[in-house]
């Protein structure tokens, strides 16, 4: 299977396939990854995950899982033809009825769309009410359908984890679906999740929305009626013409103007990361090393006393930080990463660049002043 080991579309996959009693080796391909685009092709919907099959390539995350418990372990549909339709059943709903709020409680905190009150309180409303209808099902039960754990479970489990470790915190999971408590929690400390996922760590504080900008129309549109209205100014022709205004725009990256190195970045990176013994590589690595080529430094996230604190946030801290770099990665290799617990949680990593001062691309996005 090839897609992005954190991606939960993956982290979906590979919990059906542990369930479905399946060995699955995952080719993590990183978000910004030079081969993302050229690996999409594989897929017929041109998405990730996609699992190459004896019978051809397959895409779309619920057609994995479906297609591991169809070839491996058919309980996962229920052991009759009426448990078929009772995990189909519990399935649209959490598509449909779970899903469908993400939007609205869940995207302003991760920063991804404006906030809205009036939305969010309803969609809360709306949230708790279906949940009201699975706590009355599970009410004496240990899994939505049967006996055993289902598509229904591993489903309706990656929906509804996000909305308990964000926006509900236990007073709400106890008093309002404890029954929905009781079966999340249990499954969430499943071998097979907690391996697929990581540890489901349950909200105590509800997480507040990060700020989002609106966007302010109207001096926009005083601006260009301001435009409008100046008198257009003669521009006198430059003495290059229209290829002398071109190359002055296109300046070259001055670490392209550098020497040839002796250490080929990317013939190493190849190497390093489809090596068995990545030990032996860099043995390798050393003796090629030259330090008028290449500098090693140290970086570490100078964090405010609020930040550090939950794991989600930490995460699209470095990922926001690593998206800029994107094209920074030609020139550079790095182990970047977040260390420590839950409530103190530190961003750092080792990095080595081409030439020996910090390129513009860093020193204009720097997510610390500490460089060594």
């Amino acid at each position: 299977m090839t897609g992005y080991k954190f991606s939960g579309t993956v982290q979906r996959c590979l919990a059906a396939a542990k369930f479905a009693g399946v060995k699955v080796e995952l080719e993590n391909v990183n978000w910004g990854d030079a081969k993302r685009d050229q690996l999409k092709t594989n897929s017929q919907t041109g998405t990730f995950p996609y699992l190459k099959t004896p019978h051809g390539t397959l895409s779309e995350a619920y057609a994995i899982c479906k297609y591991f418990a169809n070839n491996y372990n058919q309980a996962l549909f229920g052991s009759d033809e009426f448990q078929k339709a009772q995990v189909n059943q519990w399935v649209e709903f959490a598509h449909n009825e779970i899903n469908r709020y993400n939007k609205t409680l869940l995207y302003p905190i991760f920063g991804f769309g404006e906030y809205n009150k009036e939305d969010s309180d309803a969609s809360m409303k709306e949230l708790k009410e279906w949940l009201k209808v699975l706590n009355n099902h599970l009410k004496g039960k240990d899994f939505v359908v049967g006996d055993n754990y289902t598509l229904a479970d591993l489903e309706l489990f990656l929906y509804l984890k996000s909305y308990f470790q964000m926006v509900f915190p236990e007073e709400i999971r106890k008093n309002v679906f404890p029954n929905v408590t009781s079966w999340l929690t249990k499954l969430a400390a499943h071998p097979f999740i907690v391996e697929s996922y990581g540890r489901t760590l349950l909200c105590k504080v509800p997480q507040k929305p990060a700020k989002v900008e609106a966007k302010k129309e109207e001096p926009k549109k005083k601006e260009e009626q301001k435009k409008k209205e100046e008198p257009k100014k003669t521009e006198k022709p430059s003495a290059g013409g229209d290829d002398e205004e071109k190359s002055s725009k296109k300046k070259p990256n001055p670490l392209d103007l550098l020497p040839p190195p002796t250490l080929v970045l990317d013939e190493f990176k190849r190497e390093f990361l489809n090596s068995k013994d990545k030990p032996a590589v860099l043995v390798d690595f050393w003796t090629k090393f030259n330090e008028k080529d290449y500098s090693l430094w140290w970086m570490k996230y100078d964090k405010l006393p609020s930040e550090g604190k939950i794991l989600f946030r930490t995460k699209n801290s470095m990922g926001f930080f690593l998206q800029k770099l994107d094209s920074f990665r030609k020139y550079s290799f790095a182990a970047h990463g977040i260390y420590g617990n839950e409530g103190d949680y530190d961003i750092r990593g080792v990095w080595m660049w081409r030439g020996s001062e910090i390129p513009e691309e860093v020193r204009f996005n720097r997510i610390s002043d500490d460089f060594n």
